[in-house]
């Protein structure tokens, strides 16, 4: 999967009904995200676990919104910035220290499950080196310390910097496989009890963004390889769970859904950069979407 292209995440909506399930990214030139929402799915202590990823969730889908819609210009400005000190390049790079900021806040709330928190700590421990160079090197581009010393302390600011953010990347994308893996697994416990308590409508927009995230992951990542009777079979069965939810709130999702099938089938034709970016992209429309839906508006009458 591209760097920049992530696949936004749904929230897990457990016990208060606040979150939902996730999917994130960032790094290169494209777009990506995915998302769904959970009940109260498990017990004990998965149950408390499974609502503290939600800030989690938040924190990622933000920072990943934020550069699907600069990536253009933080790819240009970070190769700039590879051949040494440019100027202003650094003011169309990612906001690092926000996302510092809210994965600490996540971290102070507890932790979620064991293998999530220990990739969010490796980011952390990262984005602790990468930040201070960020801010260093914006200050000394605001500042235009660079007439002084000809781009001296620029150039070793800029190498410092490239660095940090290939070591960022690496590890944000660890993160991010691990986050959407443990937000699938427990998005699964969620379907299956809300069959059991008969909540249909719910179960049924939960299993077709579930569904939906991970045949538009596996695509992005392998387009070429892709079983178009396959993807055309999923696609079918998807639409039909969603057909199943009957009432205004699921025909608004089904209508988003519409559009991502659309974008699917145009890679299906022409895997593209641009078909990809585009297929994300109205991913991440469903996404926020299907995230901002109440649990008990599926099942309304």
């Amino acid at each position: 999967m591209n760097n920049k292209r992530r696949l936004f995440s749904t929230v897990l909506c457990v016990a208060a009904l606040t979150a939902g399930l996730f999917v994130s990214g960032c790094g290169s030139d494209k777009a990506g995200g995915i998302g769904s929402v959970v009940s109260s799915v498990v017990d004990g202590g998965d149950e408390k676990a499974a609502a503290k990823l939600n800030t989690l969730i938040d924190a990622t889908n933000r920072f990943n919104s934020d550069n699907v819609s600069f990536a253009q210009f933080q790819a240009e400005g970070l190769a700039k910035l590879k051949g040494g000190f440019a100027e202003g390049a650094i003011t169309n790079q990612p906001h690092f220290d926000r996302l510092q900021a809210d994965l600490e806040k996540a971290k102070k709330e507890g932790s979620t499950f064991k293998e999530v928190d220990a990739e969010r700590d490796n980011v952390l421990n990262i984005l602790n080196e990468l930040v201070p160079v960020y801010k260093d090197l914006t200050a000394y581009d605001d500042s235009k310390a660079y007439m002084n010393d000809g781009g001296a302390k620029g150039k070793e600011l800029a190498a410092k910097y490239v660095a940090a953010v290939e070591k960022f990347d690496a590890a944000y994308a660890k993160f991010n496989e691990t986050l959407n893996k443990v937000n699938a697994e427990q998005s699964k416990k969620q379907i299956e009890k809300l069959k059991k308590d008969g909540k249909k409508g719910y179960a049924a927009a939960m299993e077709s963004t579930l569904r939906l995230t991970e045949l538009v992951d596996k695509l992005e990542k392998a387009p070429q390889n892709a079983d178009k009777a396959a993807v055309e079979k999923e696609l079918s069965e998807i639409e039909a769970l969603l057909k199943s939810i009957n009432n205004d709130r699921g025909q608004v999702l089904a209508d988003r859904y519409n559009s991502v099938v659309g974008e699917v089938r145009q890679v299906l034709a022409d895997p593209s950069d641009n078909n990809l970016n585009n297929m994300i992209e109205g991913f991440n429309g469903y996404i926020d979407t299907y995230n901002s839906t109440t649990p008990d508006q599926f099942d309304a009458k």
